[in-house]
């Protein structure tokens, strides 16, 4: 090759280079403008975290993807809701915390129990947060909760916490960005994620999606499975509270009947004490109780079927040194 053909030959690959990359980048600018929290397939954006009124409230965390900031009037250090008790002091009470997401956050099951079991023999410690699925809940159990000292941990598990570690950052207006993710955390090259929309383009049309759910089990079981061990080994006691979709349970998506299967025999197999929600869902149907919080929203309960939850909860033996709640799937 002569030297002027070789010249010719650089400039027809340096020109195709600098198209590529230009088609690449009108193509990352078309993704950004048309869908600019879009995943793609790749994850599902959680909108609500949005906003300059929850800048304060959350910050980023490598172990949790996002957490409440702590000691502020909403969360102590020892990332529980605020409460009158004392860490030091239990007045010869039983200290209960509640594990959980935006159903144990909102309390309407935690203070039911507490207006049936009363204050005189039990603490009820709150450390829901909202949006968190049973991986967080767990990490952030190890990293802040354990250090009240439990007697006993009570996890509500519901439908849609099968999931892994979320992507989180806050974008170029300090706004939170939380994704929850289809697929593991580990799987995941995060800085790519966070700034490029054609890197989660890629990701949602490469992933597997047959075996997306059994892969999210795992963890989600993983999680279950450790925190079982560490409760054991500290000699503190643990139960589950399997929670429903609040609709008739012919309404379910396929994908939710599967979800609520897969937990209940996991929690079986592993023999983890628990309580299945859906016949006392079904029961305050039947009464003509409205089971939502707010009507069409079908993952939080109302005031009065989280009464009917804690009746049930008492007569499954929930609380107390003799309790079994080792309910079992109908």
């Amino acid at each position: 090759m002569t030297h002027t053909a070789g010249a010719r030959f650089a400039a027809r690959v340096a020109l195709l280079l600098v198209s590529l990359g230009l088609a690449v980048l009108l193509c990352e600018l078309a993704l950004r403008v048309s869908s600019p929290g879009g995943g793609f397939g790749a994850a599902e954006e959680l909108p609500w975290l949005r906003g300059a009124d929850r800048t304060q409230l959350f910050v980023l965390d490598p172990d949790f993807g996002f957490r409440p900031a702590l000691g502020n009037e909403l969360f102590d250090a020892y990332g529980t809701h605020r409460n009158e008790y004392e860490v030091g002091e239990r007045a010869g009470r039983e200290r209960v915390l509640f594990l959980g997401d935006s159903v144990t956050a909102r309390g309407h099951i935690v203070e039911a129990l507490r207006e049936r079991y009363g204050e005189a023999g039990f603490e009820y410690w709150n450390a829901g947060v909202d949006s968190f699925n049973t991986v967080q809940e767990v990490a952030f159990y190890r990293q802040f909760n354990a250090a009240i000292r439990p007697d006993h941990v009570v996890l509500t598990f519901h439908l849609n916490d099968l999931e892994t570690t979320p992507v989180a950052f806050r974008d170029e207006r300090g706004d939170l960005m939380v994704y929850a993710l289809n697929q593991p955390a580990r799987q995941v090259n995060r800085w790519w994620f966070e700034h490029s929309h054609l890197y989660r383009l890629w990701l949602g049309s490469v992933q597997d999606t047959a075996g997306r759910f059994d892969t999210l089990a795992r963890e989600a079981e993983g999680a279950l499975s450790s925190l079982q061990a560490q409760l054991t080994e500290d000699e503190i006691r643990l139960t589950v509270i399997v929670l429903p979709l609040f609709e008739q349970p012919a309404r379910w998506s396929a994908g939710h009947k599967r979800a609520r299967r897969r937990i209940l025999a996991f929690l079986k197999r592993q023999g983890i004490a628990h309580v299945d929600l859906l016949p006392a869902l079904q029961r305050a149907l039947g009464d003509g109780v409205g089971v939502q919080e707010v009507p069409g929203d079908t993952f939080h309960p109302s005031r009065g079927v989280a009464r009917v939850f804690a009746e049930v909860l008492q007569e499954a033996g929930l609380l107390g040194a003799s309790s079994d709640a080792r309910g079992v799937a109908p």
